[in-house]
């Protein structure tokens, strides 16, 4: 079974409040709250152990708030890396009728010494495990002696020289930068990020297949684009895949694009070709028909309940293959957004 490293860089304490409305301005009472360490790739790895897949998730944790680990699910497969600074906080109000409202913190900035630490550890776990994948999820925060973004070419490199395949989900600038670096196998951008990477707006879906494939030309391997009611699509050098779910009920977006992106890695890999592929020396073969439904339907699931966290695939809705139409007309067009 194929094993995944996902690296947090920006961890958070997530607090969310579910209120009947939010009015601005105003007193607001929530009926319920939850709080519990997340963040992109902490949600990632949490969903792919439910679902028995070997993971291991690193976290950069400030050293006054390693208490909140204890209360976080699924501590084992957690990788420590204490770090300075404090973790941010990221609030959410889950109204009743699904409409949610996110305030979130900045990310906590890295030192030379703090950020050499976590590739190094990262590295220890992707070389550990013999995985797969190794998934960078989420905001990249900066370094305080340039107060430029986390640099990730090493971390990318060695990586891949470890035999992983990397994946990254992140947005603005820095899913721009290395959405086209050539040092990424996969991105997981939504329809808007799609249109910022190429620069124009895609009204279509063959607009879709055009723009992945523009990124596919400067070195990367999948363009795994989520296209909101629409589904998601799936698109490599040879195949494009498409495939859509609906979800039973909409409670609460945030997380749904992690569990969306856990299931697409659970599957792109078997088991027999990830063995086949490390016996030849080669990178295992990928199957997006497979992973692409179960993407989606992890991603449903998660949209009808009221925070990140799953507990069961249980009441997971089945994700539908559809047949690829470049000239459908995408119900909601992208837009360039940076």
């Amino acid at each position: 079974m194929n094993a995944v490293v996902t690296l947090t860089p920006a961890p958070v304490l997530d607090r969310t409040y579910l209120a009947e409305d939010l009015t601005v301005g105003k007193v607001n009472r929530a009926y319920e709250v939850h709080e519990y360490m997340s963040g992109k790739g902490l949600n990632v790895a949490r969903t792919l152990h439910l679902s028995k897949h070997p993971v291991s998730a690193v976290l950069p944790i400030g050293m006054q708030d390693q208490y909140l680990l204890f209360s976080t699910p699924f501590p084992q497969i957690l990788r420590i890396m204490p770090v300075q600074g404090r973790v941010r906080v990221n609030t959410t109000v889950v109204e009743r009728g699904g409409r949610t409202t996110n305030i979130n913190q900045q990310a906590i900035p890295f030192t030379t010494e703090d950020w050499r630490n976590v590739v190094e550890t990262t590295l220890e776990q992707v070389s550990d495990m013999n995985a797969d994948w190794l998934v960078v999820s989420g905001m990249h925060p900066k370094m305080i002696d340039t107060g430029l973004p986390i640099d990730l070419s090493e971390l990318f490199s060695r990586a891949r020289d470890l035999g992983a395949r990397v994946g990254l989900d992140t947005s603005g600038p820095e899913l721009k930068h290395w959405g086209r670096s050539g040092e990424v196998n996969l991105i997981k951008p939504n329809a808007d990020e799609l249109a910022s990477l190429v620069g124009h707006e895609l009204h279509t879906l063959g607009d879709v297949i055009e723009a992945g494939r523009e990124l596919i030309s400067t070195g990367l391997e999948i363009a795994l684009v989520s296209l909101g009611p629409d589904g998601a699509i799936a698109i490599t050098a040879d195949d494009v895949v498409w495939a859509s779910a609906v979800a039973p009920e909409v409670i609460n977006t945030t997380g749904a694009g992690d569990a969306f992106l856990a299931g697409f890695l659970s599957q792109v890999v078997s088991p027999e070709a990830s063995a086949a592929g490390r016996e030849a020396g080669t990178l295992p073969a990928l199957s997006p028909e497979a992973a692409l439904t179960t993407g989606c339907s992890w991603g449903a699931l998660a949209v009808s309940l009221p925070t990140t966290l799953i507990s069961s695939f249980g009441d997971a809705p089945v994700a539908q293959l559809r047949e690829v139409d470049p000239n459908y007309a995408l119900l909601e067009k992208a837009t360039v957004r940076y």
